[in-house]
């Protein structure tokens, strides 16, 4: 169980939901904060991705790490690129990359990913989770003016 998080147009940001009945912090168990923040964090850039002595970003626990596991994604390397194929299909795999602890972490059995660009500035990954007993869908949505990820909604 995650506490939710919220994107506000006001602030620019994400923020925690309130549940406006008890103006307590609002759960949610789907998954999809946490998918969302997988892909949002930037994941450290392995070493050639960047120019020598450039930042290679990441998050700071994951010095930490004794298993080697890394959190986020390596999508800010694309902040630049042109929208090719070439640039969707790492796209496609740093989305994968991102979220590959769903299924090592057993909260799913498999994922089936879609990424494209519906129009210039948007990145649309279209996510499946595999799950015992069914399936839940995702659509996450980047937008070049707002850079910012946003979760457009479970799909039925």
């Amino acid at each position: 169980m995650d506490l939710a998080l919220t994107y506000s147009p006001q602030l620019d940001a994400f923020d925690l939901a309130i549940d406006p009945a008890t103006a307590d912090f609002l759960r949610e168990d789907s998954l999809a904060t946490a998918m969302v923040l997988s892909l949002m964090c930037d994941r450290t850039a392995q070493p050639g991705e960047v120019a020598p002595g450039a930042d290679r970003r990441g998050w700071w626990p994951d010095a930490f790490a004794e298993d080697g596991d890394r959190f986020g994604s390596r999508l800010w390397l694309l902040e630049r690129e042109k929208q090719t194929e070439q640039t969707l299909q790492r796209a496609r795999a740093y989305v994968r990359e991102a979220l590959a602890w769903v299924v090592e972490d057993g909260f799913a059995t498999g994922i089936e990913l879609t990424v494209f660009a519906p129009q210039r500035g948007w990145l649309v990954a279209q996510v499946v989770l595999t799950l015992d007993g069914g399936s839940r869908r995702y659509r996450f949505e980047w937008n070049d003016t707002t850079q910012v990820w946003r979760l457009a909604g479970e799909l039925n």
